[in-house]
């Protein structure tokens, strides 16, 4: 399920590349910051510090209430480096992070 949401939050950041209406890149930081927490949330259950820091700086980074005033250029550079990232994650995440915890059933 990360993985998919993963994709949905670069095929995002992509499209925001392109030339789209104004509506759309509200609407994008809504959907990236609601993305960015879930994977921040799931980073904390899984105790994966390092992801936890990383996408709990895309979701204040992408944050829809309180928008960080940088210029296009710059927005152009983070969302650049974002979608490396993002990629290279999705390219290089274990298959399942879970099989190392402990079910209820087994305690």
């Amino acid at each position: 399920m990360n993985q998919l949401v993963k994709v949905i939050l670069t095929g995002t950041l992509i499209l925001c590349f392109l030339s789209m209406p104004s509506l759309f890149y509200r609407v994008s930081n809504y959907v990236l910051f609601v993305g960015f927490v879930g994977l921040a949330y799931d980073a904390y259950r899984r105790k994966d510090q390092v992801d936890l820091n990383i996408f709990a700086i895309l979701f204040l980074l992408y944050n829809p209430f309180f928008i960080v005033p940088l210029p296009h250029f710059i927005w152009l550079i983070v969302n650049t480096a974002v979608v490396i990232g993002m990629i290279l994650n999705i390219l290089f995440a274990e298959d399942n992070p879970y099989e190392d915890f402990p079910n209820k059933d087994d305690q």
